[in-house]
């Protein structure tokens, strides 16, 4: 017998709306079981609302995989075939890492993929999607033939269900610690085995981009550098002197050995290990100048408890970029804070300028890649946020 979720009267207006998103407080009663951790989503008259996979030890308690029809092997499969149909049109050309599959904006919940070189590294970042495996490997193994496909489990979101955090191997062979690919035909290293996210940041591409064109000539420092791979891009667009600033030496080490893959002389560069706020504020005393700022650091904010805290660490850190800007200088900063707002977000370094005493002009807004595409379904996919600024 199959299992249906009987909304309570008056919460399905978001599902109506195709949000996929269910929470356990709307849900007034269960009827029937679920095997395989699929659900029939009905209103409190009992009008069909979709089908979804369950995540029943999460407050976010289900996610709907169709608005319409079963979910089944073909249906998965037309997804995940829609999904790389997307990426042939959208990702540029020297370039083998991107992301693949960017879960509700590609209308699989919770299922993220990238791909690096020969090496697809997945996460299934709730029980549902975990029980959605037989129908969602399948497709991305006759899409990727003869790849190695690694399942990173190291989350907060599996660990808070219970589910196992140790990575998995689901295809080929086991990848090397370091795994190589192209980004507009820059050499880069992504450490799927110990690395952030799925190993880099592919969601910033078209950001790195935007350094590479502005570096000529230009003084730059890469703030939060982890990867290095702004920096990459500066010295690929001729800039002057580059300065790499990450606090894990680690990262450093990995910043230097993708500066090396390209060529690119890897002692001119200053790595500095280093609490990004206290070089800052050193660099500040100390009357430096430069001419391009990148200002990138971790997510701040994860939850709508963290906005006022992360906004004054937002605010701190670009007040104190903004004054190390020379005349006619640039700052490239970055949020990937999913509950700040492009607007508030474009407040705080309103904020920032104000107290760092410095006019600033607003160049132009970015965001991430369209390979990492949001479902206007689904705002809250829309998360990392990139303003160019200048100092006249």
């Amino acid at each position: 017998m199959s299992l249906t979720l009987i909304l309570r009267p008056g919460r399905e207006k978001a599902l109506r709306q195709r949000h996929p998103w269910l929470f356990a407080g709307a849900v007034a009663r269960r009827e029937g079981s679920s095997p395989d951790g699929s659900a029939e989503i009905r209103d409190s008259a009992g009008a069909f609302l979709g089908h979804a996979f369950l995540s029943p030890s999460s407050p976010l308690v289900a996610r709907v995989w169709s608005f319409g029809g079963e979910v089944d092997a073909p249906h998965v499969r037309r997804l995940v075939e829609d999904a790389v149909a997307l990426r042939r049109e959208v990702v540029p050309p020297g370039t083998t890492g991107y992301r693949v599959v960017h879960a509700e904006g590609d209308r699989l919940p919770g299922l993220i993929v990238d791909r690096y070189g020969d090496l697809l590294a997945v996460q299934a970042t709730t029980e549902g999607t975990e029980r959605a495996r037989p129908l969602w490997l399948p497709p991305l193994r006759a899409l990727f033939p003869g790849m190695a496909i690694v399942q990173k489990n190291s989350l907060p979101s599996r660990e808070g269900e219970g589910l196992s955090t140790r990575d998995e191997l689901l295809a080929g062979e086991a990848a090397p610690a370091r795994v190589p690919f192209l980004e507009r035909s820059l050499r880069f290293l992504a450490d799927v085995e110990k690395g952030q996210k799925t190993g880099f940041f592919l969601d910033q591409r078209e950001n790195r981009q935007l350094v590479r064109e502005r570096a000529g000539g230009r003084s730059v420092i890469n703030l939060f550098a982890y990867s290095g791979a702004f920096g990459v891009a500066a010295l690929a667009g001729g800039a002057s002197r580059l300065a790499q600033v990450d606090v894990s030496r680690p990262a450093l080490d990995l910043a230097r050995e993708n500066h090396e893959a390209n060529g690119q002389d890897a002692g001119a560069v200053e790595f500095v290990a280093a609490d990004a706020f206290e070089d800052l504020r050193r660099r500040v005393a100390g009357g430096e100048r430069w001419d391009l700022v990148v200002t990138d650091p971790p997510a701040f904010a994860k939850r709508k408890d963290d906005i006022d805290r992360a906004c004054r660490g937002y605010k701190d850190v670009n007040r104190l970029a903004m004054k190390l800007l020379a005349p006619g200088g640039l700052l490239l900063a970055c949020s990937c804070s999913g509950p700040i707002s492009s607007t508030l977000f474009q407040q705080v370094l309103f904020s920032a300028s104000l107290e760092a005493g410095t006019t600033v002009q607003l160049l132009s807004r970015h965001g991430a890649g369209a390979d990492h595409p949001v479902s206007l379904d689904v705002p809250e996919g829309e998360y990392l946020k990139a303003f160019l600024l200048r100092r006249p």
